[in-house]
C-alpha cells in the first residue's frame, strides 16, 4: 500500500514539480524545505521501485548538484551534518545593505543561498538544476512510472 497515493517515481517527481512551482512563485522557507526534501527523496522511489539499477542510481546520486539537494535535505531534516560538510543557508533582502546599486532588487522578498566547501550557490538555480537533471534521468532511462 502506498503512502499519500505516491505511489511510483513518476509521482514523487511530480510531487517535487509541485514544489518547485511554489518555490519559483515565492522562495518562502516552507516552499525551500519541501522542495528540497521532496526532489531529494525521488532518489528513495527510484531505489525502492528498482527502476534502474543501482549503479546508475548511484553515479547520478554522486552529481553535485543532487549532492547539494541532499545537504539541503538532511540539514531541514536533522538541524545538522555531521558526516559531511555542514553547510549553511543565508538569505539576503530586498534591501541595500551596501551592496552595489543595482545589484539586489529593492522591496523583494529576498532569496536563499547554500554556503559549502567554500561555494556560495543560488538555491533558486540549484532547484531547477535539479529538476532538469530529474527529467532528464526520466527520460534517458525510460522511468515512465
Amino acid at each position: 500500500m502506498s503512502f499519500l497515493n505516491l505511489r511510483t517515481p513518476r509521482d514523487a517527481l511530480e510531487k517535487a514539480r509541485r514544489e518547485h512551482r511554489r518555490l519559483e512563485t515565492t522562495a518562502e522557507m516552507d516552499h525551500v524545505f519541501n522542495f528540497f526534501v521532496t526532489a531529494y527523496h525521488v532518489f528513495d522511489y527510484v531505489e525502492k521501485t528498482k527502476a534502474v539499477e543501482q549503479s546508475i542510481l548511484d553515479k547520478f546520486r554522486a552529481d553535485q548538484d543532487m549532492r547539494d539537494c541532499r545537504d539541503l535535505c538532511d540539514k531541514a531534516k536533522h538541524l545538522r551534518l555531521t558526516k559531511r560538510s555542514n553547510p549553511i543557508t543565508d538569505r539576503w533582502s530586498g534591501t541595500l545593505n551596501g551592496a552595489p546599486l543595482n545589484s539586489v532588487p529593492l522591496n523583494g522578498d529576498g532569496d536563499w543561498e547554500l554556503w559549502s566547501g567554500g561555494r556560495k550557490v543560488d538555491i533558486r538555480s540549484l532547484a531547477r538544476r535539479v529538476m532538469q537533471k530529474w527529467d532528464a534521468f526520466f527520460l534517458l532511462h525510460g522511468v515512465n512510472e
